[in-house]
Order: C-alpha cells, then sequence, then structure tokens
C-alpha cells in the first residue's frame, strides 16, 4: 500500500504530504544529506550551486561547474548570475522601505499618479493600489509593455501613459502573476521621484546588505566575469551560450544578477526580519514585504508543486508540509534559479542554474529536498533517489521535445521547400531599419558574415532563408522557427517586413 502511495505521489509532484513525518533533524544534519543528494547526479552543467544558511549560519554554499562553457571560467560563489523574476522579493522589500519612508505610499492609486490616462472600460484606476499592482491584482493585461521592457529595451516612463492607451486591455479579477504590475510601479517610481528602479535598489537595498556582486545593470560587471546562459542542444553541437541581457532588458519585474555569496546575505535577512542596524530595512519594512497582500487559490498549481495561498510583495506564501514557506522561482532563457525561507524552520535556500536544461524542474526539487531533509521526511532517501533517477530521463525527453517542436514549425507552408539560396549581393537589399509607431522600438535588419541578422531593440535573432522574401527566424538554435516576410512595391523595392503578424514599415 506505501508502495503504490509513492507512486502516485511522484507521479504528481513529488512531495507526499501523506506519509510526511513531523520529526525533525538538525539543519547541519540536513546540509550533510544534500551534500550526498548533490553528488549523485552524473551531470549538472555547466554550472550549479546552491546555499543554505539559518538566520546566523552558513550550512551549504556548494558552487560546481562552470560560468561560461567557451570559456572554461569557473562558477564561483562571488559569480554574478542572472535571476530573473525573483527581482520582484528585492522590489517589494524597496517598495516597502519606500511606503514606510514617504517616498511612495503603496496605498496610492493609479490615477493618484496616472490621473489623466485613459484605462480599458471597466478599470477604475481610483479603485486599484500600488500594492494591487505588487500582488499581481490589477485586471489588465499589456502583452507588449511586458514584452518591450523583458527583451526589447527600456521603455521610458514618459511613455507609459501612451502605451497604457495603446494596447492594455482588461482580463478576469482576481490574481493572475505577471511582470505588468511591477513594470508599471517601476515607471511610477521614476515619474514621482525621477530616479530610477534600479537607483533605488542600489542604494536602498543592495548597498545596505553590502551586495557587492549584485547589480541591477550587468554593465556593472565585465562579461567574462559574469556567468552566461546555457542552452544543451545535444552531444553533437553542445551548449549553446546565450550571453548576458543588456541593461536595456533589465527590468523591475525580472532584472537581478546576484551572486550565490550575496544571497546568502539576502536570505539570512529575511529570516532575522531585518536588516542591519542603520540600514532602513527595519522589522516594520521586512514585516510589510512578508505581508500577504493577495489570496490565492490552494489548488493552482505552481513550480513549487506546493499549496500556496498567497502572495506577498514579490514572495509565494505556501505550505510545506504544515510550515508556512516564502518562495519565488526566476526562469530565462538557459537560466533557471529558486530561493525560498521558512521562518517556521528557520532555514533558508538559494538554487542557481546556468541553463534551462530541465532545471525548472531541478531547483524547485533541489529546495523541496533539502527542506523535506529539514524536516527528517520519512521517504526522503527515496526522494533523493528518484530525483537523482529522473533527471537524466527528462532531459533527454525535453531535448527530443524541443528538436520535434522545431522540425514541425519549420513544416509551416509559409516556408516554402526551403531551397531559396540568395547570394551576398540579394541578402544586402535586406538590410535596413524597419518602424513600427505602436511597437515602440525599431526592427533593424544586417547582413553579416553571409547571414540575416534582425533585432528589434536588443531582441536579436539570425534567419535562415528558405522562400524568396521569407526566412525562418530563431533566438538559439532549439527555438521555434517562425516566418520573416519581406514586401515589396510595384518596382520591386523592399518597402516592409511582417513577423507575428505586426508589419513594420522600412525608414
Amino acid at each position: 500500500m506505501r508502495t503504490l502511495a509513492l507512486t502516485v505521489c511522484a507521479a504528481v509532484s513529488g512531495v507526499c504530504a501523506a506519509t510526511a513525518s513531523t520529526a525533525a533533524q538538525t539543519p547541519q544534519d540536513a546540509a550533510v544529506r544534500m551534500e550526498a543528494f548533490l553528488g549523485g547526479f552524473p551531470d549538472l552543467g555547466p554550472g550549479y550551486a546552491v546555499v543554505a544558511v539559518t538566520s546566523d549560519e552558513v550550512l551549504i554554499r556548494h558552487v560546481e561547474g562552470v560560468r561560461r562553457v567557451g570559456t572554461g571560467a569557473p562558477l564561483t560563489a562571488q559569480t554574478p548570475v542572472y535571476i530573473a523574476s525573483q527581482t520582484k522579493a528585492y522590489m517589494g522589500v524597496l517598495a516597502a522601505r519606500l511606503d514606510a519612508e514617504g517616498v511612495l505610499s503603496l496605498d496610492s492609486t493609479l490615477a493618484d499618479h496616472w490621473p489623466d490616462v485613459r484605462f480599458p472600460d471597466g478599470i477604475d484606476p481610483a479603485a486599484w493600489t500600488l500594492r494591487d499592482l505588487l500582488s499581481h491584482q490589477v485586471p489588465v493585461e499589456a502583452d507588449l509593455i511586458t514584452m518591450l521592457e523583458a527583451y526589447v529595451t527600456r521603455v521610458d516612463p514618459a511613455d507609459y501613459p501612451m502605451l497604457i492607451e495603446a494596447v492594455m486591455t482588461a482580463r478576469k479579477p482576481g490574481f493572475d502573476y505577471s511582470n505588468l504590475g511591477y513594470n508599471l510601479y517601476g515607471a511610477i517610481l521614476e515619474t514621482v521621484t525621477g530616479r530610477t528602479w534600479q537607483d533605488w535598489l542600489d542604494e536602498d537595498v543592495f548597498t545596505p546588505l553590502g551586495l557587492a556582486h549584485t547589480s541591477a545593470r550587468t554593465s556593472d560587471f565585465s562579461l567574462d566575469e559574469q556567468s552566461w546562459n546555457h542552452i544543451w542542444t545535444g552531444p553533437e553541437d553542445g551548449w549553446y551560450e546565450v550571453r548576458p541581457k543588456t541593461d536595456g532588458q533589465m527590468q523591475s519585474a525580472g532584472g537581478i544578477t546576484t551572486a550565490p555569496d550575496d544571497m546568502i546575505v539576502w536570505l539570512q535577512m529575511n529570516l532575522r526580519g531585518e536588516g542591519p542596524s542603520g540600514s532602513g530595512l527595519t522589522a516594520a519594512v521586512l514585516n510589510e514585504a512578508h505581508a500577504i497582500a493577495a489570496e490565492v487559490s490552494r489548488d493552482a498549481r505552481n513550480a513549487y508543486e506546493l499549496p500556496c495561498y498567497g502572495y506577498a510583495l514579490g514572495w509565494n506564501v505556501c505550505d510545506f508540509e504544515g510550515h508556512t514557506l516564502y518562495a519565488h522561482g526566476g526562469g530565462y532563457t538557459g537560466a533557471r534559479t529558486m530561493m525560498a525561507f521558512s521562518p517556521d524552520l528557520g532555514v533558508g535556500i538559494g538554487v542557481f542554474s546556468n541553463s534551462d536544461n530541465m532545471t525548472g524542474w531541478l531547483t524547485s526539487r533541489t529546495m523541496i529536498q533539502f527542506l523535506q531533509f529539514v524536516i527528517d521526511h520519512e521517504d526522503a532517501d527515496m526522494w533523493m533517489a528518484e530525483r537523482q533517477r529522473q533527471y537524466p530521463e527528462r532531459v533527454a525527453r525535453l531535448l527530443e521535445a524541443r528538436l520535434e517542436s522545431v522540425a514541425a514549425h519549420r513544416a509551416n507552408a509559409a516556408f516554402g521547400d526551403w531551397s531559396w539560396a540568395p547570394d551576398d549581393a540579394a541578402l544586402s537589399e535586406y538590410a535596413g531599419v524597419y518602424e513600427n509607431p505602436v511597437m515602440y522600438a525599431p526592427v533593424t535588419v544586417r547582413i553579416m558574415e553571409g547571414r540575416l541578422h534582425a533585432a528589434w531593440g536588443d531582441y536579436a535573432f539570425t534567419g535562415a532563408p528558405a522562400r524568396e522574401d521569407v526566412f525562418g527566424l530563431q533566438q538559439h538554435p532549439l527555438d521555434d522557427l517562425l516566418p520573416l516576410e519581406f514586401e515589396r512595391n510595384g518596382a520591386g523595392e523592399i518597402i516592409a517586413l511582417s513577423y507575428e503578424e505586426t508589419r513594420f514599415e522600412r525608414r
């Protein structure tokens, strides 16, 4: 009977509350068992790091592999790694501090800051506060804004009213996780104070905590010292490198690089519930940041595969075997990260991977495994063996699925038979700048080393010739191929391009 229960549990989530033990062991014993867990994987490359702490002790500082395959430079405890959406928790602490100091009230409304902006029908900007923005409760969507901020370019806060009126729509009421609320908060913060969210984070969070290897600007570190992201393309071609984001792609919902050593300091502050004396990160500020601002359905699926019932300012609030757990993950092309802390258990953990090779699953399972060790879950050793067994299989399935997806997109009728082979002179006709006023940033097409390269702001692609005037566009070799189609006038001159049903006219 016990075997059947475990099998069902494995199929669902890998966390089996029905057989959980409430007995605890020391965090130090859990750390020893974690080293055995991490040592049982044949390959966690290119780089993988795990830190675990109590409020005053470092339990684990495990760092292995390289920060960039192309150079072989090692990943270290001081290497800045992009943590994507974990940025929200740092922004939550910043917002709580600015609220406490009277700089920007969490209870102020959208109408207070944008009184003349026309929001979608049915949305009353006077009814929604900045706290609502940071807890994903304002029922609006604006995919173009989140796309621009995360991938394309910095959006000037002065342009937000125009974009809101042009592309924002209403959505179904209720909690709905997205980047938009944090992007709007960042724009309001700069509009009110004249200073960017990056500058505020640096002065009010990073510097007071002494986070020397943390920044909201990748330009603060050389390309050589940062961790690059990686995509596994198979044994023949190996790892594909993804260059670190530009400053223009670092945004208030996902725009921080931090090192494992700095994550230690961050987690310990959250466990203590206050920052160092004189830091301005007071107990009241941390209490505000950790307070649940939005209720969440316990049945909603999430990356942690735990019952999560609330969202604070940048933290999912979940239940782990009867213990409160604050958690947040981060994901971007070629990287996955995870962090969590439990005031009840008195421990925190941060996990870093500079690949997306099923590491979204692995980083969350690493977090769960540690917590299972901490409470001395009776099935922790079984789950350790099961996760070690599953990971290589999941990696193989992911690669197979990605290759199949590329092949399916390549078969799109829009590409014809892929027989077109333009020479350099023919390719040069496509070079130029193409604009669409609503899309904010232009598309620039260049021809380099016999290949077409297209960039929407900082969002870069390469294009493979498919049929005349049509290219298959990809960010990386396992990215889905999408048609880039060029348009000519009656004289045969190229006058526009279209990508994902959006037309840009040639300047």
